[in-house]
Parts: C-alpha cells; structure tokens; sequence
C-alpha cells in the first residue's frame, strides 16, 4: 500500500534500473524513444514468462544462477511507481494504472501485436540522451535514444587481470591515462577517489590507498 511513496527516486535512479533489468533479461540492444510525455523502451532480451512477479516486491523472479551471482533485490519495476505503465512482451499485455502499485489487480491480456523482447511504455520527464549515456557506456548493450545511439567502451582493457574467484576484472592504470568516462565517474579531481568499480554500467568510485601512491588507479569491473 506504500509503493507509491517508497518508490519515488531520480531519474537517475530509474534509467539504471530499466537498464539492468534488460541486461538480467539478456538483452544486448536497448531501444529508448520519447514523444508526447511518454518514454518507451524497447528491448530485444527474453521477454516476461510470469507477468505476476513483475509487481512481488522483494522476490526478483529471475533464474537461479542470476539470483545466485547478483542477488538483486527485487526493486524491477517499482522504480516506476506510481506512474501508468504498459508492458507488452511474449504476445501478452498489461497496463499498470496508478492505484495497481499499491494493491488493485492488473488483468493480462493477449497483445494483439505481438512484440520480441519486452517494450515498456511509461509517462515520465524525457529520457535524454545525455542522461541515459552515463549509465550506458559501460553496461555492455547497444542503447539508442531517439535515434542517437549512446557512446559504448571497455571498462577495462584486455590486460586485466580476471580473477574468477571474485567475480571481477582488476587493472591498475595511471591517472593520466584515464578515459573522459572513467574521469566523469572519478568526478576528476585532483586527488579525486582512486578505485572504480563497475556493476554492468552503474560506476561508483571509492578511495583506498594502501600504500601513498597518488598516481595510479584501480578499475574493478565485476563479471
């Protein structure tokens, strides 16, 4: 009966949480357009099986290896609420209103235009290019916005070291050689924060300094 009012975060906050869910769904293109107050994205992942969890908070649905390695949190679509939200995927439809975030049922349908992948499509402020970019660059998949497709990179380069056992790739770099992303996400100062880490797109820094070394930088992306 709270979503409503627990869910109502940045913007920000919500280009992430779509992004990742397309990921988790294996998507590898991620098509965002807006017109007239709406915002639709398109993914071309394996769509929804169980229209049911998509509103069971907590529980995520996904398959067991994913729950077991990510242990995400089940946030998925309530990153919306309590906007009117439409879903199509795998020949079936719902339209999520308002007070069916916070209780009343949503009926399914059959979709009487079949649609690849899932395709969402929500009232919201415009998702412009240059916000979903930063949380696009590093998160692996193809992402277009109206038509302009966001600028994709490696976090790291093919000389970092895989370590398996923790789930990330390590490399240690020189400040000076840092890419204007990985700046962006250091906030580039001048003894700015020396360890990046990248979650499949969402990156967040931290310092950590060992030993006085105030020239290199470490870069985590987590596999």
């Amino acid at each position: 009966k709270k979503a409503d009012r627990l869910f109502t975060g940045t913007l920000n906050g919500r280009i992430i949480e779509i992004l990742q869910n397309a990921r988790r769904a294996g998507a590898t293109k991620v098509v965002i357009a807006n017109k007239d107050g709406l915002v639709t994205v398109r993914d071309n992942g394996q769509g929804i099986d169980d229209f049911a969890r998509l509103l069971d908070l907590g529980g995520s649905g996904w398959e067991d290896a994913l729950e077991s390695s990510e242990d995400p949190a089940g946030v998925g679509l309530f990153c919306l609420a309590p906007r009117k939200l439409t879903i199509r995927s795998n020949g079936r439809m719902v339209t999520i209103e308002p007070d069916a975030w916070i209780g009343r049922p949503a009926d399914v349908i059959d979709d009487h235009k079949p649609q690849s992948g899932t395709v969402l499509t929500f009232t919201d402020e415009p998702w412009t290019r240059e916000a979903v970019e930063s949380n696009a660059v590093f998160c692996g998949m193809d992402v277009i916005v109206d038509g302009q497709r966001c600028h994709s990179e490696s976090f790291v380069s093919d000389a970092a070291l895989h370590h398996p056992e923790l789930g990330c790739r390590i490399e240690v770099c020189e400040v000076k050689n840092l890419t204007d992303w990985h700046r962006r996400v250091r906030k580039d100062r001048y003894y700015g924060p020396n360890v990046l880490v990248n979650f499949h797109g969402q990156a967040v820094s931290f310092d950590y300094r060992p030993v006085s070394e105030r020239d290199l930088c470490i870069q985590v992306d987590m596999t």
